[in-house]
């Protein structure tokens, strides 16, 4: 692998780091907004204590192809954000891991290939065969298999678009469709990653009949999620639960709509915000939430539709 294919792989795994904070950012470059731009030169110095300029993210990160590669010093700096000691580690891993997947290729004999088709043909007969004795039962289940995302506690069906799964494999994290998940990833036994500011962990239920991914609900989250989005009447009651939930540090970051910036929360404001449900509440979207040892919330990132 050269070096300047590396730097592709180091800008997708960029991207990916970035989405860990704001799991709704766009999957490809060629669709990021210049607010997640703002918001990723942020993350990166807050993450390495180095400063990207914006003008350097749209030069090298922001288009489809590069014609050569950045400075040494700024490959450091993303590679340290990716978690790698420096570009020179990053590219030693990604070579090494591609070694390991690559099958030595060699030109094959007249004889090798004709061994190859038959034993090819032979597989295939043999694996119609097989199908034609199952009953038609079986075949119908193996072929509509779906896994399903359930609640832990309730055992209902999860839709919701704020969970964010991913598979890791290889070291990467690849998305998954909620609605839409392979049985073989459970089959593999793979690695499951939830993010989610209402969920906490994945477990995963395998049996004969179905295959199941079963998520934790995070109790403090969804108390705090059912207060912004219910018409509860009791203003004091809720400042009570609100009390028990809420850490006295707690800080709340509300991102205003338009890109127009960052307003800021201290526990009583938010607090007083809640206890008087309104319609534009009720349109808020937790992006994260943050606890501490107690399990008090500690920080929210919200959105304002």
């Amino acid at each position: 692998m050269n070096q300047l294919t590396a730097f592709y792989e180091l800008k997708e795994r960029v991207l990916l780091r970035y989405r860990e904070v704001y799991p709704y950012a766009s999957t490809e470059w060629k669709t990021v907004s210049s607010k997640d731009i703002q918001q990723l030169i942020d993350d990166i110095e807050q993450a390495t204590r180095q400063r990207v300029s914006e003008k350097w993210m749209y030069t090298h990160l922001k288009p489809a192809e590069n014609e050569k590669l950045p400075r040494k010093d700024m490959l450091d700096i993303l590679s340290a954000y990716c978690r790698f000691d420096s570009w020179d580690a990053f590219v030693h891993t990604v070579h090494t891991a591609e070694e390991v997947v690559t099958v030595t290729k060699q030109t094959p004999t007249k004889r090798r290939l004709l061994l190859l088709l038959g034993g090819i043909l032979l597989g295939g007969g043999l694996l119609f065969y097989w199908k034609l004795q199952q009953p038609k039962g079986i075949a119908a289940f193996n072929k509509q298999e779906k896994v399903k995302v359930k609640d832990f506690y309730t055992q209902e069906d999860i839709n919701d678009s704020t969970i964010q799964l991913f598979v890791k494999e290889k070291n990467t994290l690849k998305p998954l469709n909620i609605n839409d998940i392979p049985a073989t990833v459970l089959e593999k036994k793979s690695e499951l990653i939830v993010e989610s500011p209402f969920y906490s962990e994945a477990i995963v239920a395998i049996k004969e009949e179905t295959k199941t991914i079963v998520l934790k609900p995070d109790d403090h989250a969804m108390m705090l999620k059912a207060f912004m989005q219910s018409d509860i009447k009791d203003w004091e009651t809720r400042k009570v639960q609100l009390n028990t939930i809420l850490s006295p540090d707690l800080e709340v970051l509300i991102h205003l709509q338009n890109g127009l910036g960052i307003e800021y929360m201290n526990k009583e404001e938010f607090t007083q915000k809640l206890t008087i449900p309104t319609q534009a509440i009720k349109r808020w979207q937790v992006l994260s939430l943050e606890q501490d040892t107690t399990q008090r919330i500690i920080k929210i990132r919200i959105k304002q539709n």
